[in-house]
């Protein structure tokens, strides 16, 4: 399964988003290209620990969900977003389409460059993720965001 600290998955990633234009338009879902720049990065800054998020997860999420999601299932269309990562309630609004594809491929640079021990954020439904969950969770968001918009 491929992950965002591959290499060469990372650089399949920002030349996908090098791809994406401000015309682009969704094949499925409600964001426009711009918003989907942002939701993605707020992702990223989540995982980090730089946009607090707040837990709503439980059991069965943190147990049964999260393993299909990073290991069985493609994810899913129209999943739901936490409110700080939805761009129509409280996530990072778009701003310029250049700055918020920049701010996505430095997230994405930052990431990649970590530690193997940093201290990575839990996520709001699925509890605390290890690095490499991270790495396969945020391939396969990034993946299908950029799928979204046909890149």
């Amino acid at each position: 399964m491929s992950t965002l600290f591959d290499q060469t998955a990372a650089a399949g990633l920002r030349e996908r988003i090098a791809k994406l234009t401000p015309e682009s338009k969704a094949e499925w879902g409600k964001m426009n290209v711009g918003q989907m720049l942002c939701h993605v990065n707020d992702g990223f800054r989540m995982s980090i620990g730089e946009l607090p998020v707040e837990d709503k997860s439980n059991v069965f999420m943190r147990t049964v969900v999260k393993f299909l999601i990073l290991n069985v299932v493609p994810m899913p269309k129209s999943a739901p977003s936490a409110p700080e990562l939805d761009q129509m309630k409280n996530g990072t609004p778009p701003a310029d389409f250049e700055r918020d594809r920049e701010a996505v491929l430095a997230s994405l640079e930052k990431i990649t460059s970590l530690p193997v021990d940093h201290n990575w954020a839990k996520h709001p439904a699925f509890g605390q993720l290890n690095r490499d969950q991270w790495g396969k969770l945020g391939y396969k968001h990034i993946d299908h965001h950029l799928k979204q918009f046909g890149v």
